[in-house]
C-alpha cells in the first residue's frame, strides 16, 4: 500500500537518501537547528527506504509525539487558567497524520513483521508520555486520565496504532503485544492504567486471556515462592484485569474458568513438559491472583458450585505435591486458602458444602487418596472456623465489619439452617458454630435460626445444638436486643408467637400440624431439661424466664383454644412445669391471670372428652395443679375459676359430660306461613267449614318433624367426669386463710346461677302457702335439678361444709315446695309406687332430705325422715314435709351463725341444743305409730333410743 504524505517527500534516489541520512545524523548528533517538520520528513523517508535506520527513526519520532502531547497539556492548562481556548497547531496535526499513515501502511502490508515492533514502540511511548506528564492539568484518577489523553492527538493516535497492531496479530502473535503491554504496565503503573483500560475494552476477551497466560508464564519462571508473589508482572496482571472488571465482568469470569479447566484436561494433544509445568502451576497462579485481587475472586466465587466439585478436588490431588514450591510449605498453602476463603463475598454456602463433602470421603473407605483429602479438608475447615471466630471477636470489640465470607453466608442462611438438622455430627456442629458467628454480627438471624431449630428439631441432639447456640459466650445477653426482652429464648418465643403462630389458626395440612406439635414438644423437653438442673448451660433458667416473659401470649393461646388437642396437652404441661405463680415469680398481670384460668378450665373440659385413659388422668392432674396454684395466689383467680367450672358444667354444651340431658335440636324459626294457606296450595278442593281445624304432623313450612335420638354418655364416664369436677372445685378452694369463704362462694354462685329471681332469695323459709307466689321459680329450679344431676353433687359438696349450705336455702326451699305439691297430686294409690314417676319423686325427696341432714340443717329425729318416707303413703309424706320439715325450717332460720368449730376446724351443731320441739316431731311420731308394722325398727331408734 503506497502512502502519499501531505508534506512533499523527495523522490527515491540514491542521492536523496544520502541527503536525508546526513540531515538526520546532523540533527540528532549536533546542535544544528532543524525544524521538527523537516526532521519528521527525514525520519519517515529513512524509515520507509532504509531498514537499518528503523530503530533510530522510531526513536526520533518519539520526540514528535512528546512535543505534541506537551503542547496539548500547555493549551489545556492555559485554558483552565484564562478560560480562553486556543486553536490546535496545524503542523502538529500534519506530522501526526503522516506518521500514523506510514506506520499503519507498514502494519497493513506486513503485519507479522511490523505489528510487534510498532506496538512495542507505541506502548513504550505511551508509558513515557503518561508518566512524564502525570499530575498536569489537575488530572487524577483513571477516568480523568482517559478523558485527557483520548482528547490529545498524539496519544490518541498511538492508541489507534496499538489497537491496529493487536487486531493484526489477533490470531497469530498476540502474545508479543500483550507481553509488551504487561511490561509497560509494570514499568509505568499506575499512570499507564488508562492505556490498559482502553486497549482491553477494544479486545476484552483476547486481552484478558493473553494477559492471564503471560502472567502464568512469568509465574512459572520464578525460582522461589517469594519471587512469585512479588513478581511485578503478576501485579500488573492484577491491575489490568482489575481495570476491565467493571465493564467486562463476564469476559473475566470466562477467561478465569477456561484457564482453570485447562489444568484439568489431561488428554491434551500437546503434552510437552512446558505445558505440564503450566498445567500444574495454574491453580497456584489463580490462587495468587485471587489473593491479590478481590475483583477476580468475586468474579469466580459464584461459580464455585458448578466448577469446583468433589470430583474436581480428587483430580487436583495428584498435583498438590507440585504446588508446595509455589507457596513454600503446606502450612503456607493452608494459610493462603484460609485467607482466600475469608475474602469470598459470594458462594460461602458452596464452600462449606464442598468442604463437608470432601470430609465425608473418608467414610467411604476408597483408599489413601480420599483419606488424605478428607483429613486435609477437615483441618482446613477447622482453620476457617477458627479464623471466623477470631475475626468476629476482634471486629465485634472494635465495632467493625466481619469477614466477607461470613457476610456471604447470610445471603444463603437457609442452607445453614438445614445443616443444623443434619444427621452427621460434624455437619450440625459446623452449622451451629456458623450460626453463632452470624448471630453476633446480625442478632435477627440468630433469632431466626433458633426459631427454625425450635420448630423443626426432631432429635434431642438437635435441641442440644439449640442450647449450645442459645448460651454461647459470644452472645452477650446483657446487651441490646436481648437485655430489654428477657434474653434470646424470650425473643425466639416472641418471634414464633408473633409471626409463625398466626398461621396456626388457619393451618390445615398435616405437615403444618406436625411442625407445630414438634415445636411444643421441643419447648416441653427444654423445660424438662432445665428442671433436672443437670445441664450447666440451663442453670441460668433461661427457658423458664423466656416463657414467663411471653406468658401473656402463651396463656392467650392456651385460653383461645386455637391449638390441636396434642399441642394443648403439651402447652398445659409446659405451664404446669413452669410452677408459677410462686413466691419467687413476679406478680402476674390481670390479663395473664384471666388467660390462665380460662385456659385451665378449657383444658379440664377437653380432658373430659378424652378417650385415652392415661391422657385423661394426666390432663386432669395438670389442669387441677394449675388451678390450685392460681387460686392459692389470687382471690380473683379463685372466684373466676369456680364460676367458670360451675357455669360451664351446668349450662353449657359441656353439661352432658356430667349427666345432663342433651338439649334437643332447635326448632326452625317461626314462620309466617299459615297452615290453612299451605293446605290450600296442596289441594284447593278441601271442604272446610268456618270453624274447621286442621292438624299437621310437622312444622309449618319445614316439613315433617324429625325424630330426635338423644345420646347420653356411659354412666361410668359421667361418674368419672363428675368426680374429677368435684375434685377440681375442692382444690380450687384450698386456701388455708379463707377456705370457708371459698365454699361460701360456691353456695352463692350456685344460687346465682340456678335461681333466676333475686326476690325472696334470702335464708328464711316463709309460710308454705307463700310458695304459691314463687311457684314458677321453684318449678324452674326443680327442672334444672332434674335435667342436671351434677347439681346434687354440688349441693352435697357444699353440705359437707355445713355453714355454707345455709346460703343454698332458697334452692332447698324451692325443691321442698315442689315436692309437697307433687306428692299432693300423687294421691293415695299404692299402685303408683311401681311407676317411673313415683321412683323419680321418691329419689328427689330422699336426695333433698339427705343434703339437709348432711348439712345439719335438720336435727334428729328429722334427719332420719329419709328412711321412713319410703314406707308411707303420699298424703303422709306430704304431712311430714309440710308440718315437720317445712315448719321446722320456717321457725329455725338456717344460718351459719348456728355452727361452731371444733379444734380440728370442722363446723358442727350441738345435737343436744338443736333437738326440735315436739311440735315439729308430733306429726312424724303419729304417722310412724300408725305404720308401726313397717317402720317400727326406725321408730325405736328415732324416738325411744334417742331419748334415752
Amino acid at each position: 500500500m503506497s502512502v502519499q504524505p501531505s508534506m512533499t517527500v523527495k523522490s527515491t534516489t540514491h542521492g536523496a537518501l544520502i541527503d536525508d541520512l546526513r540531515l538526520f545524523i546532523t540533527a540528532t548528533t549536533t546542535k544544528t537547528k532543524i525544524t521538527t517538520v523537516e526532521l519528521t520528513k527525514s525520519c519517515l523517508f529513512l524509515l520507509k527506504h532504509l531498514p537499518a535506520s528503523r530503530s533510530a527513526s522510531l526513536h526520533c519520532l518519539k520526540s514528535v509525539f512528546d512535543s505534541v502531547a506537551l503542547n496539548h497539556i500547555i493549551h489545556l492548562e492555559k485554558e483552565m487558567s484564562t478560560g480562553k481556548s486556543s486553536p490546535p497547531n496545524e503542523y502538529d496535526e500534519l506530522m501526526i497524520n503522516d506518521i500514523y499513515s506510514l506506520l499503519i501502511s507498514f502494519v497493513s502490508s506486513n503485519g507479522e513483521a511490523w505489528a510487534p515492533i510498532i506496538s512495542t514502540w507505541s506502548l513504550e511511548l505511551l508509558g513515557e508520555i503518561s508518566t512524564h506528564y502525570a499530575g498536569r492539568a489537575c488530572v487524577n484518577g483513571l477516568n480523568e486520565s482517559l478523558q485527557l489523553w483520548m482528547n490529545c492527538r498524539a496519544t490518541k493516535t498511538l492508541i489507534d496504532i496499538t489497537t491496529q497492531c493487536l487486531a493484526c496479530l489477533m490470531h497469530t502473535n498476540t502474545e508479543a503485544c500483550i507481553s509488551a503491554l504487561l511490561d509497560t504496565s509494570v514499568k509505568h503503573s499506575p499512570h499507564f492504567d488508562w492505556v490498559v483500560a482502553h486497549v482491553g475494552s477494544c479486545f476484552p476477551q483476547t486481552v484478558i486471556e493473553r494477559v492471564l497466560f503471560c502472567g502464568l508464564k512469568d509465574y512459572c519462571e520464578n525460582k522461589s515462592y517469594r519471587q512469585g508473589i512479588e513478581s511485578p508482572k503478576l501485579k500488573s496482571v492484577v491491575g489490568i484485569v482489575g481495570h476491565l472488571a467493571t465493564s467486562h465482568p463476564g469476559n473475566i469470569q470466562n477467561a478465569l474458568l477456561d484457564l482453570f479447566k485447562s489444568c484439568l484436561n489431561e488428554d491434551k494433544q500437546d503434552s510437552s513438559p512446558q505445558n505440564e509445568i503450566y498445567r500444574k502451576a495454574t491453580v497456584p497462579f489463580l490462587i495468587q491472583l485471587f489473593v491479590l485481587s478481590d475483583t477476580m475472586l468475586n468474579a469466580i466465587s459464584d461459580q464455585i458450585k458448578e466448577n469446583l466439585t468433589v470430583h474436581t478436588i480428587t483430580k487436583l490431588y495428584n498435583m498438590t505435591n507440585d504446588w508446595f514450591k509455589f507457596f513454600g510449605s503446606i502450612d503456607a498453602l493452608q494459610e493462603t486458602m484460609v485467607a482466600l476463603i475469608m475474602k469470598c463475598s459470594k458462594g460461602g454456602e458452596h464452600i462449606i458444602e464442598l468442604l463437608l463433602k470432601c470430609i465425608a470421603l473418608n467414610k467411604k473407605g476408597k483408599g489413601r487418596k480420599y483419606e488424605d483429602i478428607s483429613n486435609w479438608t477437615r483441618e482446613l475447615l477447622e482453620c476457617v472456623l477458627e479464623e471466623v471466630d477470631y475475626k468476629v471477636r476482634f471486629h465485634s470489640s472494635n465495632h467493625m465489619m466481619p469477614a466477607a465470607f461470613l457476610n456471604s453466608l447470610i445471603y444463603d442462611i437457609d442452607y445453614i439452617y438445614l445443616l443444623l438438622l443434619h444427621d452427621d455430627a460434624l455437619t450440625a456442629q459446623t452449622a451451629a458454630r456458623l450460626i453463632i458467628y452470624i448471630g453476633v454480627v446480625n442478632p435477627p438471624l440468630l433469632i431466626q435460626a433458633l426459631s427454625f431449630l425450635l420448630q423443626n428439631a426432631k432429635q434431642p441432639s438437635h435441641l442440644a445444638y439449640f442450647v449450645r447456640i442459645l448460651n454461647n459466650e459470644l452472645i452477650c445477653k446483657n446487651q441490646s436486643p436481648y437485655a430489654e426482652k428477657g434474653g434470646p429464648f424470650s425473643i425466639v418465643l416472641q418471634h414464633i408467637l408473633d409471626k409463625d403462630f398466626v398461621r396456626m389458626k388457619g393451618c390445615t395440612t398435616d405437615s403444618e400440624y406436625e411442625k407445630f406439635e414438634q415445636m411444643w414438644s421441643n419447648i416441653l423437653l427444654l423445660l424438662k431439661w432445665e428442671k433436672t438442673n443437670n445441664i450447666f448451660m440451663l442453670k441460668s433458667k433461661c427457658i423458664s424466664k423466656g416463657i414467663e416473659f411471653n406468658l401473656t401470649e402463651l396463656t392467650g393461646i392456651f385460653r383461645n383454644k386455637v391449638l390441636s388437642a396434642k399441642c394443648t396437652d403439651m402447652l398445659c404441661e409446659v405451664l404446669d412445669l413452669l410452677d408459677i405463680p410462686n413466691a419467687n415469680s413476679s406478680q402476674m398481670s390481670v390479663q395473664v391471670t384471666l388467660n390462665y384460668v380460662h385456659g385451665a378450665v378449657n383444658y379440664f373440659f377437653q380432658c373430659c372428652n378424652e378417650t385415652d385413659l392415661m391422657k385423661r388422668i394426666s390432663g386432669f392432674k395438670q389442669s387441677r395443679s394449675i388451678l390450685k396454684k392460681l387460686c392459692i395466689s389470687s382471690k380473683v383467680a379463685r372466684n373466676l375459676a369456680l364460676r367458670q367450672l360451675l357455669e360451664r358444667a351446668l349450662f353449657s354444651k359441656d353439661a352432658v359430660l356430667f349427666g345432663a340431658k342433651p338439649k334437643q335440636e332447635e326448632e326452625p324459626a317461626e314462620s309466617n306461613k299459615d297452615l290453612i294457606t299451605e293446605n290450600k296450595k296442596i289441594s284447593k278442593t278441601i271442604p272446610l267449614s268456618k270453624h274447621s281445624s286442621v292438624y299437621n304432623g310437622g312444622v309449618i313450612g319445614h316439613g315433617k318433624r324429625k325424630s330426635i335420638s338423644l345420646y347420653r354418655l356411659p354412666v361410668d364416664l359421667v361418674a368419672g367426669n363428675s368426680e374429677e369436677l368435684i375434685t377440681a372445685i375442692k382444690e380450687s378452694c384450698v386456701r388455708p386463710s379463707d377456705s370457708d369463704a371459698s365454699l361460701t362462694l360456691i353456695s352463692l354462685t350456685l344460687v346465682q346461677l340456678v335461681s333466676p329471681d333475686v326476690m325472696y332469695n334470702g335464708l328464711p323459709w316463709l309460710e308454705e302457702e307463700f310458695s304459691k307466689v314463687t311457684i314458677e321459680r321453684d318449678l324452674l329450679i326443680r327442672r334444672l335439678f332434674n335435667s342436671v344431676p351434677l347439681l346434687w353433687d354440688l349441693l352435697n359438696l357444699v353440705a359437707q361444709h355445713r355453714p355454707s349450705l345455709c346460703y343454698c336455702s332458697v334452692l332447698l326451699r324451692a325443691l321442698t315446695a315442689t315436692l309437697i305439691h307433687q306428692w299432693t297430686s300423687m294421691g293415695d294409690q299404692r299402685k303408683s309406687t311401681d311407676t317411673e314417676n313415683y321412683k323419680d319423686l321418691m329419689g328427689t325427696t330422699i336426695a333433698v332430705l339427705d343434703v339437709m341432714a348432711l348439712g345439719q340443717l335438720l336435727p334428729a329425729p328429722l334427719c332420719n325422715v329419709r328412711d321412713v318416707i319410703t314406707q308411707l303413703n303420699s298424703h303422709e309424706i306430704v304431712s311430714i314435709l309440710r308440718e315437720c320439715i317445712w315448719c321446722y325450717m320456717r321457725d329455725n332460720v338456717p344460718s351459719p351463725a348456728l355452727f361452731e368449730k371444733d379444734p380440728n376446724g370442722l363446723s358442727w351443731r350441738d345435737p343436744k341444743r338443736t333437738r326440735p320441739d315436739d311440735v315439729y316431731t308430733k306429726t312424724l311420731r303419729t304417722i310412724m305409730q300408725r305404720n308401726i308394722k313397717t317402720v317400727g325398727h326406725l321408730y325405736s331408734r328415732m324416738f325411744i333410743t334417742a331419748n334415752n
